[in-house]
């Protein structure tokens, strides 16, 4: 497997299962919580096994949008780390249920970044991490 498909792997797979956590709350099934803490877990490795996340910063990102790309990869690769920890302490459901409502406001304003790139700047920022089946509606 490609570092490529690894990465958008583990990106879907995580995100998805965030949505099942937040969905579930505290009565979440064992495995999804194993699941989504292992990918987590794999995914921030990777990050460290490469040094730093997949996407660079196009050319066409200029002034302050660079380094906020940067910025925001390094913080939320260390964020999907912490929080996957944390799930798998078991800490009090409802700790955990705040910690996840952040990662998912964190993704949500690295979604919307990466949307207004795609949209705005026509760079195909989202061609990176979306599986290559699903280019043809970007």
């Amino acid at each position: 497997m490609t570092r490529r498909r690894l990465v958008i792997l583990l990106h879907w797979l995580t995100a998805f299962l965030l949505a099942v956590l937040l969905i579930e709350g505290p009565g979440a099934e064992l495995w999804v919580i194993w699941l989504f803490a292992g990918g987590g877990l794999i995914w921030f490795a990777s990050y460290l096994i490469w040094r730093g996340p997949m996407g660079r910063p196009g050319p066409k990102l200029t002034g302050w949008t660079r380094p906020a790309h940067r910025a925001q990869h390094h913080l939320l690769y260390l964020a999907v780390a912490g929080i996957s920890l944390l799930s798998l302490t078991m800490l009090e459901a409802e700790a955990t249920g705040r910690t996840l409502k952040v990662l998912l406001f964190l993704g949500l304003l690295h979604g919307a970044f990466h949307l207004w790139r795609h949209t705005a700047l026509f760079d195909g920022a989202l061609r990176t991490i979306t599986p290559s089946a699903a280019h043809r509606f970007l």
